[in-house]
């Protein structure tokens, strides 16, 4: 079994003079050297500009946690409780770690059968029903049924079938695939204003693995780019948060995933800048609701608006499905590539 990766907790308190403000960023070495894109990978990329940010949310973080999960939460407990789980997303740091192999290889399998049976499914009878109208056969459905009975088995049963087994499993077996993985990955500390990236050796079989590679650096030294990227499913784009000076990546680009529009990566980037800037409060999504008094800027600012302790908490399906939909306007309006770029002013970049 791997070991655990130890990390300090931070103890909650002011914020150290490391951390990021857009108006207080120290003049920045030049850059001399790409070292994390050669010249010919940066023309599928785009480099995001710093500053003058937007109050938007990807989708996949504003919907992490409904309220209706919150108050499950509240009811029930945590289930990732004691599990060795490292990830944290508070008022303090933002860590990702993925959890155990066998959890996502599950995770996976329920959400890609359960894709395969309400798209394709319904797509599967709708042309059966157009195929009956335009056969020869007079007896189309029962020749359908006494024919073609084994390939309805093999198209439909095989996918339910391992659909509802993945879904038993996650109802009565969940705390033995909800384990911790390897560790975690990278961290984005608001308090202090670092970032820290783990590179873990290779695993080999009955070899326990060995400790880490720990990378940290301050914020201000990572620029974020936008990779585009086209296969069979079409163009995709994806964040990439690169350290300016050395071959490193905060692989950010893991929480919003490959999208078919650039903008929900701008609206990633812009989240991650205001999470780190300690002159403005969290952004008011559900699940740092219960962290917010623990920030001293975000709970003054609640304090001032007056803002209700249980907003999310307390909030009805319907109008959360409204503020997300909301959300989600704001984030396809985005325009970020024609914002002025403020990094610009305190750095040379090795390239354009």
């Amino acid at each position: 079994m791997d070991s655990v990766v130890e990390i300090p907790r931070q103890t909650t308190g002011s914020y150290a003079d490391t951390a990021y403000r857009p108006d207080q960023i120290p003049e920045q070495p030049p850059q001399h050297e790409d070292h994390n894109q050669s010249a010919l990978g940066r023309f599928g990329t785009t480099r995001l500009p710093w500053g003058h940010t937007e109050a938007v949310i990807p989708s996949t973080l504003f919907s992490q946690a409904p309220p209706s999960l919150l108050r499950r939460y509240e009811k029930h407990g945590d289930p990732l409780e004691g599990t060795g789980y490292q990830g944290r997303m508070d008022h303090e740091c933002f860590r990702y770690a993925p959890l155990a192999k066998r959890f996502q290889i599950l995770n996976l399998t329920e959400i890609f059968t359960r894709f395969l049976i309400l798209i394709f499914g319904p797509l599967m009878v709708l042309g059966l029903i157009i195929g009956s109208f335009f056969t020869y056969k007079k007896n189309y459905w029962q020749s359908l049924i006494n024919d073609e009975w084994v390939s309805a088995v093999l198209v439909f049963g095989i996918p339910i079938g391992i659909w509802l087994i993945s879904k038993i499993l996650i109802k009565f077996f969940l705390k033995w695939f909800l384990k911790a993985g390897k560790g975690p990955l990278w961290e984005l500390n608001r308090r202090t204003g670092m970032v820290t990236v783990w590179t873990y050796p290779s695993k080999f079989p009955f070899i326990p693995r060995g400790k880490p590679k720990i990378f940290k650096a301050p914020f201000v030294e990572f620029d974020a780019w936008v990779s585009i990227r086209g296969d069979r499913a079409g163009v995709l784009n994806r964040l990439h948060l690169f350290h300016r000076y050395s071959k490193c990546e905060a692989g950010v680009g893991a929480v919003g995933g490959a999208t078919s529009m650039p903008e929900p990566c701008y609206a990633l980037w812009d989240f991650v800048q205001n999470y780190m800037d300690v002159t403005q409060p969290l952004s008011d999504i559900p699940i740092w609701e219960a962290y917010r008094h623990l920030d001293p800027v975000t709970a003054e600012h609640d304090r001032q608006t007056n803002r209700p302790e249980r907003y999310w908490r307390d909030m009805d399906d319907d109008t959360f499905k409204a503020c997300e939909r909301e959300m989600h306007n704001r984030v396809r309006a985005l325009s970020t590539l024609g914002r002025p770029n403020i990094m610009a002013e305190k750095t040379v970049y090795a390239s354009y």
